[in-house]
């Protein structure tokens, strides 16, 4: 068996966090003041040294994200300044920006080649989702579940100030304990990363905005310098086995 890490999101979109999670959107109904929680779920082998070793796999896809999205603004800032121009050697996330951006007129209709123009309005959804997801993360709670075997081990109910209670079958051992925990802060640094994604997308686009011309160019930069921090993370994104 092997692990899964999964981001089940009550919103009709969800976008990846930085890390192993994979979102699954459930779109469901709910009324005001009985929105569902967010969860946070790791499904880990029975044995535990391959649990364990999942974790670790886990822990490092993050941490990998984590310094790759670091790099984003110095790479965007090499682009405006124009030490970045298109050749052979230029990386396909700074390749991918530019053919957008230069692609892009004020106008509504944009004029854009029908790949440019999917991956334009898809990335504007996803910022949307992610304002979404942000606001959902800072005023809600969130649940966090370990499932070792196909067996809930550990459900920890938590929101954006810490306040949380933790559940754990009867019976465990420490070990299974401290992977529970491991689960909770791969989750709880994940959901930070959207926070920050969040403020990186909006000071990208800010820096990318005179490359745009358009009055509007900051609007306009959005959804391409999202573009951008998802071809920076996908340089890094590997499968956790």
């Amino acid at each position: 068996m092997s692990a899964g890490f999964t981001l089940i999101e009550p919103l009709p979109m969800a976008v990846a966090p930085p890390g192993p999670w994979q979102p699954l959107a459930t779109g469901g109904a709910f009324a005001s003041g009985d929105q569902m929680d967010v969860i946070w779920q790791a499904h880990l082998p029975s044995d535990l040294a391959t649990a364990q070793m999942a974790l670790r796999a886990a822990q490092a896809q993050l941490g990998a994200h984590e310094i790759a999205l670091a790099t984003v603004e110095q790479r965007l800032q090499r682009l405006v300044s124009g030490t970045v121009s298109f050749s052979v050697s230029t990386p396909p996330a700074e390749q991918n920006l530019l053919n957008v951006l230069s692609a892009t007129p004020a106008s509504a209709s944009f004029g854009l080649r029908d790949e440019i123009q999917e991956r334009w309005q898809a990335a504007q959804e996803q910022v949307i989702a992610l304002s979404a997801q942000v606001w959902e993360a800072l005023t809600t709670y969130a649940t966090v579940e370990t499932v070792q075997g196909g067996q809930l081990i550990g459900r920890t109910r938590i929101n954006w100030h810490g306040d949380a209670r933790s559940l754990l079958l009867a019976g465990i051992d420490l070990a299974q304990a401290r992977m529970h925990q491991q689960t909770l802060a791969l989750a709880l640094r994940s959901r930070a990363g959207l926070l920050r994604l969040i403020g990186l997308v909006g000071r990208g686009a800010a820096i990318v905005a005179s490359m745009v011309a358009s009055p509007a160019g900051p609007v306009l930069a959005l959804p391409a310098v999202w573009q951008f921090v998802q071809d920076v993370l996908a340089e890094v994104r590997q499968p956790v086995v």
